[in-house]
């Protein structure tokens, strides 16, 4: 997908003052496609699919993120890989194509969708940043040695609209959906992240979405969700409910270690066939959110939901670069380094025997 031409980004701007970042995209359709490779094709059949969720925070660390990916022994021969939060052609990430090089990299196929078309540099900080985007692009991608089938994308229910918010953006929260096909076994694959900015029921407004089509589209095959939920119980676009958060963790621990007590996507997600409690670590801690002055806030956000299949094996990889933990690689100009402020979370789920 190239850069798109800035007068059509002012008329979807002039759009989106009058309705909103998501029906601007009218003007821009293209920003709806989906783009990637099928170079590979794994011929091996297997009875399970090794699978890993990373939201790469931009995709700041490529070299790093290769290297636990193929060194880390809990990540290593992933043969699915669903990440949220990469840059195409934004200036903080040095307007590379994250998706493209990570697939060259890990040797993988891959689809790449587009969440927003950042009209700024991103955040605060990142705003300071010399230099201009290129195609300004952030999504989310499936990677996989598998060939990736029938690839769509959807739009879900907008619960933010991100065009009037400090970091400007065209565009709304989205699932990127595609088959792979493991010997006899066909697996649907669903990759999203939901909204932070808004409520429980709001992040259940979008999973209801994503339940449907995954229930029209992949009704006869196992199903494997996966994603940065957004779970942290609260509401990010209230500032009361922020400030809130912080005291209330300290008292409802239940809200790090046991979202699903407050969040509604959970209860929406097991009404569907779907299975949350085995396809994930219980208690698991995927997020660091950091608060100057403060300490990190640890958060349970990211999760696989898995339908039709067998869950085992669950890990969490702290993604603060650590040497000691790789096999057979040292990277010492890197320890120490915050990869991402998400850790990396892993499953194995095996096919149910006819």
């Amino acid at each position: 997908m190239n850069k798109i031409e800035v007068q059509k980004i002012q008329l979807a701007i002039d759009k989106a003052n009058n309705t909103s970042g998501v029906e601007a995209l009218e003007i821009i359709p293209e920003l709806n496609d989906i783009e990637g490779t099928n170079r590979f094709d794994s011929i091996e059949e297997k009875d399970y699919l090794k699978i890993v969720l990373f939201n790469a925070e931009r995709g700041k660390y490529l070299e790093e993120i290769d290297v636990y990916m193929k060194y880390h022994p809990a990540l290593i021969d992933a043969d699915i890989i669903f990440f949220n939060e990469l840059d195409k052609g934004m200036i903080r990430t040095g307007n590379k194509d994250t998706a493209l090089e990570l697939a060259g990299r890990l040797s993988m196929n891959y689809i790449y969708g587009v969440e927003f078309l950042e009209l700024t540099k991103g955040g605060s900080r990142e705003r300071k940043v010399p230099g201009e985007n290129n195609e300004a692009f952030h999504g989310n991608a499936i990677m996989s040695r598998y060939e990736l089938k029938d690839s769509f994308l959807i739009r879900l229910p907008l619960e933010y609209d991100w065009f009037h918010d400090n970091q400007k953006r065209l565009g709304g929260r989205m699932a990127l959906f595609a088959k792979v096909r493991v010997g006899n076994n066909e697996v649907g694959l669903v990759c999203t992240h939901l909204e932070n900015m808004t409520s429980s029921t709001g992040r259940k407004n979008q999973m209801d979405y994503i339940l449907k089509q995954a229930d029209k589209h992949y009704p006869d095959i196992p199903v494997i969700i996966a994603g940065d939920m957004n779970t942290n119980t609260f509401n990010s676009n209230d500032k009361k409910d922020v400030e809130k958060a912080y005291l209330d963790f300290e008292k409802e621990t239940d809200r790090i270690y046991s979202p699903q007590l407050y969040e509604e996507i959970f209860q929406a997600v097991e009404e569907h066939g779907f299975d949350y409690t085995n396809a994930n670590v219980k208690g698991k801690l995927t997020r660091r959110k950091h608060k100057i002055g403060k300490d990190d806030l640890l958060l349970n956000l990211d999760w696989f939901f898995v339908k039709d299949m067998h869950c085992h094996q669950t890990n969490v990889v702290n993604t603060i670069f650590c040497n000691k933990e790789l096999s057979g690689f040292q990277m010492e100009q890197s320890e120490g380094i915050e990869i991402s402020d998400h850790n990396a979370i892993v499953l194995k789920a095996y096919f149910k025997k006819n």
